[in-house]
């Protein structure tokens, strides 16, 4: 087995969902209360708090994926209760974010993503998905069609440590098997949560969002590029 990895965030690197956790907030709202008057402006507030990777200092016992989302209901209700929703509904919404944010109709691969998996594939790297998301992403990302191009899917919510956090790196780490210093990179959208928390470890980093014009890093597949450049 190659000692050859990249880890790779997956919001905003590999795939996004619109809105993130407001939309799918809303989402579970509309099922329940189709004539909900309720914003995503309004409900947006009540979601800046609350997330496990809001407070990455801390690492906690990982629990069941029942557990991680139980843990998440006060934050999902305050939100709610925040945008004026009946107390009610606000509760049968809440019971039913875990189903709508990984609904799968509800993401989109940012372009260049399989592009970006194969090339560091065929480089003879191993593609680890190593993501602050919650239980359930490894079947999104089965479901996204991107398993056949990746190895290992790795969450926090499995891990009881968000990135930038050295915890969850060093799980991954050992998890495949490699150290920090060896050909080991990390991709990724975030410059603290990914770049700075790999590069605190020794592994080499690249801010990479995908999002073309604009944006803060290289594209995905200039990204994987570079490192199949590298690796020559």
């Amino acid at each position: 087995m190659t000692s050859s990895v990249v880890f790779w965030d997956f919001d905003g690197t590999l795939a996004r969902r619109d809105d993130l956790w407001a939309g799918a907030l809303l989402d579970a709202l509309t099922v329940v209360d189709p004539k909900a008057n309720v914003t995503l402006d309004r409900l947006r507030p009540g979601l800046s708090t609350g997330f496990p990777w809001h407070t990455p200092d801390e690492v906690v016992d990982a629990r069941t994926p029942d557990g991680w989302w139980w843990s998440l209901r006060p934050t999902f209700l305050a939100a709610y209760h925040g945008a004026g929703v009946h107390p009610s509904t606000a509760r049968a919404a809440a019971d039913r974010v875990r189903e709508e944010f990984y609904r799968q109709d509800a993401w989109e691969l940012i372009d260049g993503s399989l592009e970006a998996l194969s090339t560091t594939r065929s480089a003879g790297y191993r593609n680890v998905i190593l993501s602050n998301h919650g239980p359930e992403l490894p079947q999104l990302v089965e479901a996204l069609g991107l398993a056949d191009f990746v190895d290992l899917t790795i969450t926090s919510a499995a891990v009881g440590a968000e990135k930038p956090n050295p915890r969850i790196f060093e799980f991954a780490l050992a998890k495949v098997g490699v150290h920090a210093h060896s050909d080991v990179w990390m991709v990724g959208d975030n410059p603290i949560a990914d770049v700075e928390g790999a590069e605190r470890l020794g592994i080499r980093a690249i801010l990479a969002d995908g999002a073309g014009p604009g944006s803060r890093g290289r594209t995905v597949l200039s990204a994987a590029e570079h490192i199949a450049s590298e690796s020559e």
